[in-house]
Order: C-alpha cells, then sequence, then structure tokens
C-alpha cells in the first residue's frame, strides 16, 4: 500500500541520516591510539552481548538487540548539555558510530543466516554485501575526483542560500541510488541508505546547514510516516500482558551490562568514572535501530510477535530513562 512505502521510505530516510551524522574530521582528530579503543569498545557490545545470550539461553538473534548502538539520542542528548567537543562526548560519538555501523552490518548478515543457512547460497548473498561496499568506494573516489577538477561547482552543495537547494537533491538522490542498488542485490535496503548517508558525510566534511535542511525534510515528512506505521504494528495488548514487563526489565539489564562494562575501557582514553558511566547510559538508547531489529526479526521469522513488542517497549523505555538517568 501507499502508507507502507512512504513507511518504508521515511525508514531509508532515517538511516540515511544516522550515517550523515558520522563525524569523520572529528575522528581523525581523535588518533590512532583513542580510535583503535573505541573500536575495541565497540566490538566488545556485541562480543560480551553474545555470551550473555548464550548464558540466558535466548535465541541468538537477540545478541542484536542487546548489542545495538546508535548516536541520534546520543547527540540530541549530548547537544543538549552543550557537551559535543568536550573529551567525553567526542569518544561517546565516535563509539556510537562504530557501534551504529556494525550494528547495521551485522544485522544485514544475521538476516542473511537465518535466511540462507550455512549454505553456499549464504556465500553468495555475503558476496552481494561486499559489493555494495565497493560500489561505495567507486563512487567515492568518482566524487572526490570530480570535486578536485570542479570544486566551485560542487560548493553549491553546501551552500547555505542555493535557491535550487543543490545539495538537498543530491543528498535525496545518493540515498535513492543506494537503496535501489541494495534492492537489486538483495541487500537490506536500511544498509544502502545509511552507506550513502556515510558517504555524504565524508565527501562534504563541512555540511553546515545542509545537514540541518536533510533532517528537517526527514523528521518533519518522511520518518514519522514510518513511526506512525511501527506504532499500528505495535501489539498493545502485549503490554498489558504480565512477563512483557519482565522481559523488558530483563532485556533492559542484559543491554545495559553490555553498554556500561566495555565503556570502562574508555578510561584509559582519560575520562572520569562518572563520565564513563553517563556514555554507557547513551550508547543503552538505540531507539530507531532496536525498531529496525524487531521488525526484520519478524521478516525472518526468528522472533515472535511478543518478543518483537517486547524490543520496540524496549527501545521507548530506554530512549526516555536513560538520557534522563545520564544527568543523574
Amino acid at each position: 500500500t501507499f502508507t507502507t512505502f512512504l513507511a518504508e521510505l521515511g525508514f531509508s530516510f532515517l538511516m540515511f541520516l544516522a550515517g550523515l551524522e558520522l563525524d569523520f574530521p572529528r575522528m581523525e582528530r581523535a588518533g590512532g591510539r583513542n580510535l583503535m579503543l573505541g573500536v575495541v569498545t565497540a566490538v566488545a557490545f556485541f562480543v560480551l552481548s553474545y555470551l550473555l545470550t548464550l548464558v540466558l539461553g535466548q535465541p541468538l538473534f537477540m545478541f542484536l538487540v542487546f548489542g545495538a548502538t546508535s548516536v541520534g539520542i546520543l547527540l540530541a542528548t549530548l547537544a543538549e548539555l552543550g557537551m559535543t567537543k568536550t573529551r567525553a562526548g567526542q569518544g561517546a560519538i565516535f563509539v556510537g558510530s562504530v557501534g551504529e555501523f556494525l550494528t547495521i552490518v551485522l544485522l544485514t548478515a544475521v538476516g542473511f543466516y537465518y535466511r540462507y543457512g550455512l549454505s553456499a547460497r549464504l556465500l553468495h548473498e555475503m558476496a552481494k554485501l561486499g559489493a555494495i561496499f565497493f560500489a561505495a568506494y567507486l563512487v567515492l573516489v568518482l566524487l572526490r575526483t570530480l570535486i578536485w577538477w570542479w570544486p566551485r561547482s560542487f560548493s553549491r552543495v553546501v551552500a547555505a542560500d542555493d535557491p535550487s537547494e543543490v545539495g538537498v537533491r543530491a543528498g535525496l538522490a545518493l540515498m535513492l541510488v543506494f537503496v535501489a542498488l541494495a534492492a537489486l542485490l538483495g541487500v537490506e535496503g536500511i544498509l544502502g541508505a545509511f552507506i550513502a548517508g556515510a558517504l555524504f558525510s565524508f565527501v562534504f566534511r563541512e555540511k553546515g546547514i545542509l545537514e540541518t535542511k536533510l533532517a528537517s525534510i526527514g523528521f518533519g515528512f518522511f520518518v514519522p510516516f514510518f513511526f506512525i506505521w511501527v506504532g499500528t504494528e505495535f501489539d498493545l495488548s502485549s503490554v498489558l500482558d504480565r512477563e512483557t514487563p519482565l522481559t523488558v526489565a530483563l532485556y533492559l539489564g542484559v543491554s545495559l551490562v553490555t553498554k556500561l562494562l566495555p565503556c570502562f575501557l574508555l578510561m584509559l582514553a582519560g575520562l572520569t568514572l562518572r563520565e564513563t558511566i553517563g556514555v554507557g547510559l547513551l550508547l543503552g538508547a538505540p531507539l530507531t535501530l532496536l525498531v529496525a531489529i524487531s521488525r526484520i526479526g519478524l521478516d525472518v521469522r526468528v522472533i515472535s510477535d511478543a518478543v518483537a513488542s517486547a524490543v520496540v517497549l524496549l527501545a521507548v523505555v530506554t530512549g526516555v530513562l536513560l538520557p534522563w538517568a545520564c544527568l543523574l
């Protein structure tokens, strides 16, 4: 239906904005040691979540729920507190960015595993996953070359007063191209959208007002359709079930453990104990990605409707409570 189409488009736009949030200049300024520390921390989220999933006897797919990381709520909270330029803020944004990338790639790979099992078809589909990254590399080389030859023409992309809004149209076009490419390759469209956003952010380092314009279009029109669709699909009766709050509490506890313990590695980069706990709490609220994980889990039929509803409820609870908790 047309509503479903708008929801899918809104979902893709949301992932495009997630990729656009990656701050590559800040990553480069962090230094080699801190970069490695951030990568190790992000990887540790998923290693620990996998181990806890096995210990608790949960379906393997649930390690994505427990280890999922996103920068959406993190960025909003840090900006509100004026901490985006601080050492703790920059460390949190980098770890969240790496974690978000890993979450989306793992979600795509695990989706392939549950669809095709350990077979030659799985290797074939994973090759398609590699193909979209190769395509992204080719587009990156092409864009950097074109910008080098015609810098004045490409400066219109990030111009604040361009009446034609070339930057907005270029961003939308790049997103649609990669979503279409992902669909042709049989890869999750959200990965294509995320890669498009990351490419745009890498090529145009000084996005200026352009990022605000794209976010306004996304959150002002397209993205709400996705959340409306999620709301209509949400099983409200499951919330009234006695077991659902207990399930959500368990998921919340495991999610916090998988975020807080690895974040103590950040103390090696000079963060205080309070800053470390605050970073862990903020990284434990991957609102949009939890909704995406629940949706894909239902698509590949590895989680039930009740579990999917619990994951969506977990997304709401963490998105509301954890940003407040980090202020205490």
